[in-house]
């Protein structure tokens, strides 16, 4: 059998009511009394790691979590973890980034409505996870509904509906329909030896760019000392240039050395920053096209590669 080591860090799917509400107090152990067949898939070790909110998770809990998987590779056959929805797009993504040459699984999974509960999604999801965390897949993915998603391509996209998450300009590694199970496998091949790099630059803020958005946050972001930024620009990546112009605070903003990547408000198909004027007027003023990524993806691969690369690399 696989040995898997099982992390929890919270979120709704440990979550009890109390007197002031939900709040993220089940173990690992209790999870496993609750769902006695998982250990069927498996050699369970627990090791809890936090009892929060993903809305509190934070670059330096990813960093933990990264180092923590670096430091047990090679004793376990794969990793699960359990996670709050609302910022687990954002931790499958930093994870991606900072296990390099990832051969083995790590899967995330949690739950709409708590495992403590009887109308609960969290039994699926984690039967789920762990198949695919004793499955030998290399890579990191969230396993949730019905749908296993490589984690630098998730997206919240629902608040309470089970299958709550969405493959975003690549198709889910696996995607159990009425049609059957549709697969979009990774190579099992590892293409190098595996290492982890988790340093995280903190310093970077999202914009959404909306109609009258005033040049000036951009001169704060840099006066504040932020050292990426990540637009979330309009279609294929349009930014103001009219009467609301930001293309001079941009340039001034890579001139001061921060980083700018472009990604696109809509869901699907990603921006081409040479495919209208204003993309191109952006590209030239030094914006980064961040193509098909998601904001979340954008905004954690930004920190990682500023935390680890020198500046003259990507």
């Amino acid at each position: 059998m696989k040995n898997i080591l099982f992390l929890t860090t919270g979120g709704t799917i440990s979550c009890v009511a109390t007197d002031d509400g939900l709040e993220p107090t089940l173990s690992g152990a209790d999870i496993l009394k609750a769902v006695p067949e998982l250990r069927t898939v498996g050699h369970i070790t627990v090791k809890d790691l936090t009892k929060i909110d993903s809305s509190n998770v934070t670059p330096a809990n990813w960093s933990e979590w990264a180092g923590l998987i670096g430091d047990y590779y090679t004793d376990y056959d794969g990793f699960v973890i359990t996670h709050g929805t609302d910022t687990m797009a954002y931790t499958s993504s930093a994870l991606s980034y900072m296990l390099i040459n990832l051969g083995k699984p790590v899967v995330l999974t949690g739950s709409q409505v708590p495992l403590s509960m009887t109308n609960s999604d969290a039994r699926s999801n984690l039967e789920l996870a762990f198949t695919i965390a004793a499955s030998g897949l290399p890579g990191v993915f969230i396993a949730f509904g019905n749908k296993v998603i490589k984690g630098d391509c998730a997206k919240k996209i629902f608040t309470r509906n089970y299958n709550a998450f969405e493959s975003v300009n690549e198709a889910p590694v696996l995607y159990f329909g009425k049609e059957g199970v549709k697969k979009n496998l990774p190579s099992r091949e590892n293409v190098g030896g595996f290492r982890v790099e988790n340093k995280m630059e903190e310093k970077v803020m999202a914009i959404t760019v909306t109609p009258g958005l005033k040049p000036d946050i951009i001169d704060y972001a840099v006066a504040r000392g932020y050292k990426g930024l990540v637009l979330e620009c309009y279609g294929a990546g349009g930014v103001n240039a009219g009467r609301d112009n930001i293309l001079p605070a941009l340039r001034r903003a890579i001139k001061a050395g921060v980083r700018i990547v472009c990604v696109s408000q809509c869901l699907f198909d990603g921006v081409d920053l040479s495919l209208y004027p204003m993309g191109i007027l952006a590209a030239q003023a030094g914006v980064e096209s961040g193509g098909p990524m998601t904001l979340e993806a954008a905004v954690t691969r930004l920190m990682w590669v500023l935390g680890n690369k020198p500046v003259e690399e990507d």
